[in-house]
């Protein structure tokens, strides 16, 4: 029977143990590809953390807060709807709405939310390599809880919980690294009618012997798209949020016609995917400005964006259904699924709990805002936060029965250089210069749907290719592990040295089809673009090493490495042939561990103390750009000997700064932050370096002339 073969499989996974580092309590995080997700121990989603994409995107909110800034949801989570219900106390209930949390379906009456954790755990398949940047481990982006190398992901999140109705929910996510799959997860749950309430599922259940009646389930977000839009506008809401949402392929039952997901015999005209779709819009209150996309003004954040209009907010998020059990004795897939396919203003309330029911969980199809007829996202009544919910059901639950059904989570949209390259381009048109107008832009930003497709395409076809196969639905073809990675600077140079991962079969077949490794390198910020500057084995003429000098660098700059190992092609099942090759995410450094190639000191008879520069000098805040990338108000004493104390004053004899030198290099940075935490006023200023070799001093001038109108302007 189906619900002894589940919990025999729940009991099994509560068995496996292995070593668990550190985690975060109530949180964990999924960051292994390019699709970030954080969620909690009743799964709600991560607040305003859910489903980032690209992940890695961070910006300085104030002086003590520093926030990811490309998620789509605030919050995200199961509901479940049900007839006819009693409570531990007998308590009858005609309707009864379960929730992860009361802000998901917030507007039912009496709705019953929260639950009791059981399982909570991030598994990965192997551990995640180590990162040293000049000596120093760089703390790990993947905790974890157990490394068990039978998942067919490389992680997986498990989220075990009890509700307040007597279902047992478990959800799981898989998550890949892989370029191919980095940008969805395949999410799994099963709903367990066991009547259990707390966190012991052995004991007595609290609701015995119950069965469960016109049992709906669905999943509900809060989008944003995106957190770093929203609050250059201002508020958090982005003036009531302006996002748009519609269901795409109701009409799949025609398409599929008689035949199979991979093999449709129906209507070749008819929708063939079924994804809700959420994306940025134009909230038409931003004067002067159509902000479809978010244009970037850097307006409420300390830290400058890479570049004046580039859109914030271009990614599309999309959720479906890819299985659902007929019913709780059938486990067949139910293609007619899903049944419901509403999206609703998140301000207007519910009157009564059978209203909320017969909506959010009965409510079949309803057009999109568009279809009906809105042209503004932000309408209060009518469209404001439009939450969107895909639901499946009704099922009958007899007592100890569960219910199985898999959907799949997907963002994607334009790339960051393109939202660069052509944000510039409409900043410019958008100031009276040339460019592109308001609707190229938005049709530009648009194209982020087809990436969607593209992506849900992909990842559906995989799915119903492995259950065709036989193959565990989650499973994909593997690229070889990224190495452990050591990056030290030198002069003139940076080192790269990695461990040995050539010896590692496929997990699927045991085969070893290693072929070499590459070297990505990104200057100034670490979310930005990586350009490969080198590579060995396969076809690339290097012999296979671990170990690499980089020279093409520049003293003082900060520099981001990661390392990735890839293969033959000959383990690929999905494409023979095809290389496949490591996340980025496993060993790239960390966004405040840079490292800087450096100038020893000059250790020659003709070293002396007048030598001593500051470059630039002067510094000016309109020459940014040209100076140091991502450290916009870096400047440099170089040619210093190797140890000495520079103090820094203004003209009158103030001390500013003093900074210590002592890490034997000839040069020290300055972010033009004084002692008492201030950035510093154009001036003159004095500088005087003490050492062994004896003193110097010497002045630079600091010229900031941008006022905020010419900073929106685009001199950041």
């Amino acid at each position: 029977m189906r619900s002894v073969k589940f919990l025999f499989l729940v009991a099994i996974s509560f068995m496996f143990f292995s070593e668990s580092p550190a985690q975060i309590a109530g949180t964990r995080d999924l960051q292994v590809g390019e699709l970030w997700h954080q969620d909690e121990d009743i799964p709600s989603g991560g607040w305003e953390v859910s489903y980032a994409w690209p992940g890695n995107h961070w910006r300085r909110r104030d002086e003590s807060e520093v926030r990811q800034t490309t998620a789509t949801t605030r919050m995200c989570g199961l509901s479940c709807g049900l007839r006819d219900w009693y409570d531990r106390r007998k308590n009858f209930y005609p309707y009864a709405v379960y929730t992860v949390s009361s802000s998901i379906i917030e507007h039912v009456p009496g709705n019953f939310g929260g639950g009791v954790n059981i399982i909570f755990k991030k598994i990965l398949r192997r551990k995640p390599p180590t990162v040293i940047v000049d000596g120093v481990e760089n703390p790990s982006r993947h905790p974890y809880d157990e490394i068990d190398p039978s998942i067919p992901s490389d992680a997986l999140l498990r989220i075990r919980w009890a509700s307040k109705v007597g279902i047992t929910f478990q959800q799981d996510y898989y998550a890949y690294a892989e370029k191919s799959s980095d940008s969805y997860f395949y999410v799994d749950f099963h709903a367990l009618n066991n009547g259990n309430l707390d966190a012991n599922e052995n004991d007595k259940p609290e609701l015995n012997n119950q069965e469960l009646h016109d049992v709906y389930f669905n999943y509900g977000t809060q989008p944003f798209i995106s957190y770093e839009g929203s609050q250059q506008n201002l508020t958090i809401w982005e003036d009531r949020n302006d996002d748009w949402v519609e269901y795409y392929g109701e009409n799949y039952l025609d398409y599929l016609g008689s035949g199979t997901p991979l093999n449709p015999a129906g209507d070749p005209t008819a929708d063939s995917l079924r994804v809700f779709m959420v994306w940025d819009g134009n909230n038409n209150k931003h004067q002067g400005i159509d902000d479809t996309g978010d244009p970037d003004e850097n307006i409420g954040w300390i830290e400058p964006s890479p570049g004046q209009g580039r859109f914030m907010s271009a990614q599309y998020f999309g959720m479906g259904i890819l299985h659902a059990d007929m019913s709780a004795d059938d486990e067949s897939n139910d293609l007619s699924q899903p049944v419901t396919t509403v999206w609703h203003p998140a301000d207007v309330a519910m009157a009564t709990t059978r209203e909320g029911y017969e909506f959010f969980f009965a409510g079949g199809h309803i057009p999109s805002p568009q279809e009906m007829g809105f042209t503004e996202p932000n309408d209060p009544v009518n469209v404001a936060r439009p939450n969107p919910y895909v639901g499946i059901g009704p099922y009958e639950m007899p007592f100890n029965t569960d219910v199985h059904w898999t959907m799949l989570i997907a963002v994607n949209g334009l790339a960051q250089d393109s939202c660069i390259y052509y944000g510039r381009k409409w900043w410019q048109w958008f100031n009276g210069g040339t460019g592109i107008n308001d609707e190229e832009k938005n049709a530009i930003i648009a194209t982020g749907r087809d990436s969607l497709f593209k992506v849900f395409s992909r990842a559906t076809k995989r799915y119903f290719r492995n259950v065709e196969a036989g193959r565990n639905p989650f499973d994909m073809p593997d690229p070889p592990p990224a190495p452990d990675l050591t990056v030290t600077a030198g002069p003139r140079s940076v080192i790269l040295e990695w461990s040995d991962v050539s010896n590692e079969p496929d997990p699927d077949t045991g085969v070893n089809d290693f072929a070499g490794y590459r070297i990505y390198r990104s200057q100034g910020r670490n979310d930005s673009t990586y350009t490969m500057i080198w590579e060995c084995g396969g076809n690339s003429g290097n012999p296979v090493v671990n170990r690499y000098v980089d020279d093409k660098v520049q003293r003082g700059f900060a520099y981001y490495y990661y390392v990735t190992a890839y293969d033959d092609g000959s383990q690929n099942w999905e494409q023979p042939g095809k290389s496949l090759e490591s996340g980025k995410y496993w060993n790239m450094m960390q966004r405040n561990t840079p490292v800087y190639p450096y100038l020893p000191p000059d250790s020659t008879a003709n070293a002396s103390l007048d030598n001593i520069k500051v470059i630039p000098n002067p510094y000016h805040d309109k020459a940014i750009k040209n100076n140091f990338p991502g450290e916009p108000n870096k400047i440099m004493f170089i040619n210093l000997p190797g140890k000495c104390t520079i103090r820094i004053y203004t003209l009158s004899g103030d001390l500013v700064k003093t900074l210590y030198h002592e890490d034997g290099t000839s040069q020290e940075s300055w972010n033009q932050v004084s002692e008492n935490n201030q950035l510093i006023f154009s001036g003159v200023y004095l500088y005087a370096v003490e050492s062994d070799m004896g003193n110097k001093i010497g002045k630079f001038v600091i010229i900031r002339t941008s006022t905020s109108e010419e900073i929106e302007q685009g001199w950041y």
